[in-house]
C-alpha cells in the first residue's frame, strides 16, 4: 500500500516540475516578445525621425544654394538643420562629408537622377547615418543589450534640389505668323481691325503690310498660349525670372516710313536676381507680346539668330551661374534665313542652356526635333491651338522648383 501511493506521489511531482518548465519557457517567450516589440516600435520612432532631419537638412542646403551660390553655404545650412532635429532624445549629426552637391535633371520617365559633383550644381544629397563610426553614434535599445546588441545602426538619404529657373520665351514673329489657323499659306484672318489702308499692291500686300490680326492670327493664339505658361508659372512658389527674344529675318518695310527690323530683337531683358517681383515681369512680358501684336510681321526663318540671343540673355549680366537656364523656342515654319541651327544648338548646349522647341501648325521637323535632343529639351509638334495650349502648360510645369528623394 505505502508502496503504491509512493509511485504515484512520485510521478504527480514530476508532473509539476514539467509543469514550471513550460511556464518559465512561456514567459520567457513573453518576455523575449515584448522585448523586441518595444525595440522594434523604437527603432522604427528613430528611422522616422531620421527621415525628417535628413529631409530637412537637405532641403536647407538646396534652398541656401539657390540663394547664395555658395558651395560651403549649402554645406553649413545642410549641417545646421539637421541639428536642429532631434534623433532618439538628441539633437542629430552630421558631418561635412556627408553633405554632396550636384546636378539633377529629368528623365524620359518622368524621375530625376542625381549626379554627384556635376556643375552647375542645382542640388544638395545628404547621407544621414546612426553608427559607430559616424558623427551620430549608434542608438542602443531598451532590451538590445541583454541580448547582445548594445546599439541600433540606420540610415538615410534625400535629395534636394532647389532650381532657380531663368527662362527665355524665343518667339518666332516671321511673316506667317500674319495668318490664321488654318494651316494654309496666305490665308488672313479676316475684319482685322488692324488692317492697313495701303491697297496700291494688291490685297496680299495689304495684309502683310498690316499688323497681326489681334485675336484670329497665329501670333495672337501663340499670344494666349505663352499667357497660360505665365499664368501656371504664378503658381510656383519661386516663379522663374522669364526674358523675351522675338525674331524672324533682317527686313525693311517697303513703305514709308520704312523701318528696319533686325532679324531677332530682345523684347524684355532677363530680370535681375536683386528685388525681382514676378508680377512686375510677368506684367512686362505680357505688353512686350502686345506691343508686337501692334507692329507689322514680315520676313524668313531666320531660327539660329533668335535662339543666339536668347542663349545671350542666359549668360547676361542678370543670368546666375547655377541657375537651370531653359530657352523656349517656337516657330511656325522651317528654318530658311541664316547659319545652320544645329551649331546654334551646339552652342546652347555647351552653355549648359536647355531647349525646348514647339512647332505650330507644322509637320514634325527633324531639325526642331535635333535641338531639343541636343540640348536635353522636349520638342512639341502642334497642330491646332488646343495642342500648342497643352504644350505650354506641361512645358509650365515641367519646371520644378524642389525635388526630393
Amino acid at each position: 500500500m505505502r508502496t503504491r501511493f509512493a509511485a504515484r506521489r512520485s510521478r504527480l511531482c514530476r508532473r509539476k516540475g514539467a509543469a514550471h518548465v513550460l511556464i518559465t519557457a512561456m514567459l520567457t517567450a513573453f518576455i523575449v516578445t515584448a522585448a523586441l516589440t518595444v525595440d522594434f516600435a523604437y527603432m522604427q520612432l528613430i528611422r522616422t525621425e531620421l527621415r525628417s532631419a535628413t529631409d530637412a537638412a537637405a532641403k536647407a542646403g538646396a534652398e541656401a544654394l539657390a540663394r547664395t551660390q555658395d558651395s560651403n553655404a549649402a554645406i553649413t545650412a545642410a549641417v545646421a538643420y539637421a541639428n536642429h532635429n532631434k534623433v532618439a532624445g538628441r539633437s542629430f549629426q552630421i558631418s561635412n562629408a556627408d553633405v554632396s552637391l550636384g546636378r539633377v535633371t529629368g528623365q524620359a520617365n518622368g524621375t530625376w537622377a542625381f549626379t554627384a559633383g556635376s556643375t552647375p550644381f542645382n542640388s544638395v544629397r545628404v547621407n544621414s547615418r546612426i553608427a559607430s563610426s559616424a558623427a551620430f553614434g549608434s542608438v542602443p535599445t531598451f532590451f538590445g543589450p541583454a541580448f547582445g546588441h548594445p546599439g541600433f545602426a540606420t540610415s538615410q538619404q534625400a535629395t534636394a534640389g532647389q532650381q532657380e529657373v531663368e527662362v527665355c520665351l524665343c518667339l518666332d514673329r516671321s511673316g506667317s505668323m500674319l495668318f490664321d489657323m488654318s494651316g494654309t499659306d496666305y490665308s488672313y484672318p479676316a475684319n482685322n481691325p488692324l488692317l492697313s489702308s495701303f491697297t496700291a499692291w494688291g490685297t496680299t500686300w495689304q495684309y502683310h503690310l498690316s499688323p497681326p490680326h489681334p485675336t484670329a492670327s497665329r501670333w495672337a493664339v501663340l499670344a494666349g498660349a505663352v499667357n497660360i505658361f505665365l499664368t501656371e508659372a504664378s503658381g510656383f512658389v519661386y516663379p522663374p525670372r522669364t526674358g523675351l527674344v522675338t525674331w524672324g529675318s533682317d527686313y525693311t518695310m517697303p513703305i514709308a516710313p520704312s523701318t528696319v527690323y533686325p532679324a531677332s530683337q530682345l523684347d524684355h531683358n532677363l530680370p535681375a536676381y536683386s528685388g525681382f517681383s514676378w508680377s512686375a515681369n510677368k506684367t512686362a512680358v505680357t505688353a512686350a507680346i502686345a506691343a508686337r501684336t501692334g507692329q507689322p510681321m514680315m520676313g524668313g526663318t531666320n531660327l539660329s539668330a533668335g535662339l543666339d540671343q536668347a542663349v545671350q540673355v542666359l549668360q547676361g549680366a542678370n543670368s546666375r551661374p547655377l541657375s537651370n537656364k531653359i530657352v523656349i523656342l517656337l516657330t511656325d515654319g522651317q528654318w530658311n534665313a541664316g547659319r545652320d541651327p544645329l551649331l546654334a544648338a551646339n552652342d546652347a548646349q555647351a552653355a549648359g542652356i536647355t531647349v525646348h522647341v514647339v512647332s505650330m501648325l507644322t509637320s514634325t521637323q527633324a531639325v526642331l526635333s535635333q535641338i531639343a535632343s541636343i540640348t536635353g529639351g522636349q520638342y512639341y509638334a502642334t497642330q491646332n491651338e488646343a495642342q500648342l495650349r497643352t504644350a505650354f502648360q506641361e512645358l509650365a510645369r515641367s519646371l520644378p522648383i524642389v525635388l526630393v528623394d
